[in-house]
């Protein structure tokens, strides 16, 4: 991430209740960049549900457990990273949704990889801590000064 750019880190608590929380957070993190409302709306659906899957299938809606989570934006990038526990958790063993199967639920994951450009876990297995990193890509148009290669390091 370049020098400048913006870095929110915060240390929620598993409840329903945060996720607005974190769509405004979300909000105010970008708000400088001129997003499109689609790109914004996108982002906030991808984080939401990355969220919610912590809070409910990682957690249980056990709301005495916390997790965190680093946003970090920038004219070129946005950055979500989720910190969380989850000793069983094996991202290889999450279900491939069929789209010609139609049921409520299960489709956080399929939204968050077709609306972010990036998705990544990272587990330990022998701590049970997960690190899921989501990346949008954004209009490096909009950016002035610096290289094209500053414009791509999304570290």
């Amino acid at each position: 991430m370049p020098a400048n750019a913006t870095c929110i880190k915060m240390h929620l608590r598993s409840s329903s209740g945060t996720l607005a929380l974190i769509r405004r957070v979300i909000v105010a993190c970008v708000q400088h960049l001129g997003l499109t409302s689609t790109t914004l709306e996108g982002v906030k659906l991808a984080t939401t549900e990355a969220c919610t899957n912590i809070i409910k299938h990682a957690y249980k809606f056990d709301e005495t457990k916390s997790f965190d989570m680093e946003l970090k934006s920038s004219c070129n990038v946005f950055v979500i990273e989720l910190l969380y526990s989850d000793p069983g958790f094996e991202p290889c063993n999450i279900p491939i949704r069929n789209l010609k199967e139609v049921r409520e639920g299960g489709y956080g994951v399929f939204l968050m990889q077709n609306i972010m450009d990036y998705v990544n876990y990272v587990t330990d297995t022998k701590t049970g801590e997960v690190r899921l990193q989501m990346v949008k890509i954004l209009n490096s148009e909009k950016c002035s000064g610096g290289s094209s290669e500053n414009r791509t390091n999304i570290k």
